[in-house]
């Protein structure tokens, strides 16, 4: 959670997997704050919360309007998953 001027302004959940790995889901930013550092202050603390976990790596499921956003916080594309919504890019990101 990241709280700007005291009010919340984004958050992000981890989520621990059985292959060892750990799901980032989110990070959610309100629009209103988009582009001041905020979404990538939530991942970095997502990963040190995912290294705590002794997780291995950080995967994100991304649409095509933040995959770059994942590339620029050091993801890479693992694979495609088809949804209802259409397809996304599944990434990861290393924790060693």
């Amino acid at each position: 959670m990241f709280e700007h001027w005291g009010a919340l302004a984004g958050f992000a959940v981890v989520v621990p997997r059985d292959d060892g790995a750990a799901d980032l889901d989110g990070p959610f930013v309100e629009p209103d704050l988009w582009r001041a550092g905020i979404g990538r202050k939530l991942v970095e603390e997502a990963a040190q919360f995912a290294k705590v976990l002794e997780a291995r790596e950080l995967v994100a499921s991304a649409n095509s309007r933040s995959a770059p956003f994942y590339a620029k916080c050091g993801f890479k594309p693992a694979g495609q998953l088809e949804t209802s919504h259409g397809p996304i890019t599944v990434m990861s990101r290393p924790l060693s």
